[in-house]
């Protein structure tokens, strides 16, 4: 009989043999782009068809493998190793690929080494943040043209559904996507009742078809939920270019931070350019909570629990030691979402808040995870600050 710690321990190695494997397939993949190049150059243009015929996968699923084996082969040679050596998942390396395939091969090399150096020990979805700070980093201009282009094709789509249902999405800036979600979410819980026997996504379908088709319905028509954007202070004043970061959502480009720190209905945090931490939070249009809530959540972002990406707004605040015994402090107190702040207070597993900031989990089996969380904004390093009280030097 296995113990626990047995257990996990095959869990993990079964996890790298799988990883390698993938990375031996799309080694596989690119070998057989390869054989069959044409003579100019291209690959052919059948080669996925042949592979989905014999893998018995659809000739769309065929050629995202075929693509994503040549990106790595060819651009990301590094991703690929990190996979092949069980470092990561097929999933991070994807995201990686994915993430860097708007750059040059420069900068792209630049994310990749950014974001390869913490990502075995970040889920996909904490990688993907990841390259996106980095994009910002490294090609913060570009990434903002990006934006640009792709708010261009804001659109709002249906599709049919069986069973009398239709599907209704939309493609929208992120902060507008947010706001619209947080209304319905706000609008969806002032609906229920006693004998409400609605599901919250019932709810809030209910409140979309309400506020859109009747609107007199709500005569009180929710405000827009408070959405946090934090802007570096430097940023703010348009002296670089660092990026936001939108809850919820992530980092942004500094031009669509700025455009949202400017209007009153949204709610922004400044921070220092040099260490990243908070410098101050602004109550602008609606009322919010109590204000040391609003720090703690603010400095934390997200849940604590490692890997989880609950943003700190939808989490609650967890005493590390119980109140009373505990003080209602800054440093007692953490976010974390209500499955994680159950975790934390279940006899076999231990939590702590480190001297340093950290956050300390252990588990049934004795296995210590450290949570190091990010800086609110990006540091700037001393050599690129701009000392905004000295003069320019005299043009010659």
């Amino acid at each position: 009989m296995f113990e626990g710690d047995e257990i996990i321990d095959a869990a993990q190695h079964w996890e790298c043999v799988i990883a390698h494997a993938q990375a031996q397939q799309l080694k596989a993949f690119a070998a057989l782009a390869e054989l069959r190049r044409r003579p100019h150059g291209q690959i052919d243009e059948h080669t996925a068809d042949e592979l989905a015929l014999a893998l018995s996968i659809s000739g769309v699923a065929a050629h995202h493998r075929l693509d994503l084996a040549l990106t790595l082969t060819h651009r990301r040679p590094a991703t690929l190793a990190a996979l092949e050596a069980g470092q990561i998942d097929l999933l991070r390396a994807r995201a990686i690929a994915d993430g860097t395939g708007p750059l040059s091969a420069e900068q792209a090399a630049q994310v990749e080494a950014r974001v390869l150096a913490k990502a075995g020990e970040q889920t996909a979805p904490q990688v993907r943040q990841a390259i996106k700070r980095a994009v910002l980093t490294v090609d913060p201009g570009g990434e903002q043209d990006r934006h640009r282009r792709h708010r261009q094709q804001r659109r709002v789509v249906l599709g049919p559904d069986e069973h009398g249902m239709a599907s209704l999405w939309a493609y929208l800036p992120a902060h507008q996507a947010i706001a619209v979600y947080a209304t319905l979410q706000h609008r969806a819980r002032q609906a229920i009742t006693p004998d409400d026997e609605r599901t919250a996504d019932q709810r809030r379908a209910d409140a979309l078809v309400d506020l859109v088709l009747d609107p007199t319905s709500c005569p009180n028509r929710p405000p827009i939920a408070q959405v946090n954007v934090t802007v570096p202070a430097s940023s703010l004043l348009a002296l670089d270019q660092q990026p936001g970061e939108l809850a919820g959502y992530g980092p942004i480009p500094a031009d669509l931070a700025r455009e949202i720190a400017a209007d009153a209905t949204w709610r922004r945090l400044l921070t220092d350019p040099v260490s990243g931490a908070l410098l101050d939070y602004g109550r602008t249009r609606y009322k919010p909570p109590a204000a040391l809530a609003d720090f703690v959540r603010a400095r934390d972002a997200t849940c604590t629990f490692p890997g989880c990406r609950r943003a700190a707004h939808r989490c609650e605040l967890d005493h590390e030691i119980a109140y009373p015994d505990g003080p209602t402090s800054a440093d007692n107190l953490d976010p974390k979402c209500p499955h994680h702040h159950r975790t934390r207070h279940h006899p076999d597993w231990h939590y702590e808040r480190l001297d340093n900031g950290d956050h300390l989990w252990i588990t049934p089996t004795g296995r210590h995870y450290v949570t190091h969380p990010e800086p609110i904004a990006e540091p700037i390093p001393q050599s690129v600050m701009v000392d905004v009280d000295e003069p320019d030097p005299p043009p010659f």
